[in-house]
């Protein structure tokens, strides 16, 4: 039983460490001119609908890859820079997934993750604020998939599309149209952990 505390003491103190980072974030003119070689028009298009916070992340997940992948495959590049934007979903029902929200979610999605998962409901237009809640619960489980089909809508690769749709998944499950597809993903979600 220590280990499951100490697991969710050290989940808290990352996630308020990430929370204080995403305070000030700052996208320089070089990151932008980047974003622009990397993605495609219509990807950094949805790169820039996500949150600067987002952003600041989905770039530093890049820059890991870079430091410690030599060199990045370009499509797992893209995946890295969009892997989180399935997020934005929730400006349909009228609630930004912020800064302030995402922390917290996190967190509780480590305490009650079935509680939250049975509320969560993939209401096509939410009138209502419980209803809103529900959206808001369903794109926080459901945002690889999400993001998957937007990349794919932007022209993405299919091993991008691929990447974001699994970011989450367990590797080990997956069954991988290519063998060394799982190899970029191990990559990304050991990137992503680290930021």
């Amino acid at each position: 039983m220590p280990c499951v505390g100490n697991e969710l003491r050290d989940q808290i103190i990352y996630r308020l460490r990430q929370f204080l980072r995403g305070l000030h974030v700052h996208i320089t003119e070089a990151e932008q001119a980047l974003l622009k070689e990397i993605l495609p028009l219509a990807a950094h298009e949805l790169f820039r609908q996500m949150p600067p916070d987002a952003q600041r992340h989905s770039l530093n997940v890049l820059y890991t890859l870079q430091e410690n992948v030599s060199p990045v495959e370009p499509d797992l590049a893209v995946a890295a820079l969009l892997h989180d934007v399935g997020k934005v979903a929730t400006e349909t029902a009228g609630i930004k997934l912020t800064l302030w929200l995402r922390g917290p979610l996190v967190l509780l999605d480590a305490f009650a993750s079935g509680w939250m998962r049975d509320l969560a409901a993939d209401v096509p237009i939410p009138k209502t604020l419980t209803q809103r809640w529900q959206y808001l619960l369903h794109v926080h489980f459901e945002h690889p998939h999400i993001g998957a089909v937007w990349a794919e809508e932007a022209k993405c690769s299919p091993l991008t599309c691929w990447l974001i749709e699994h970011h989450q998944a367990d590797v080990q499950l997956l069954h991988a149209p290519h063998a060394h597809w799982k190899n970029f993903l191990s990559a990304l979600q050991w990137a992503d952990g680290q930021n």
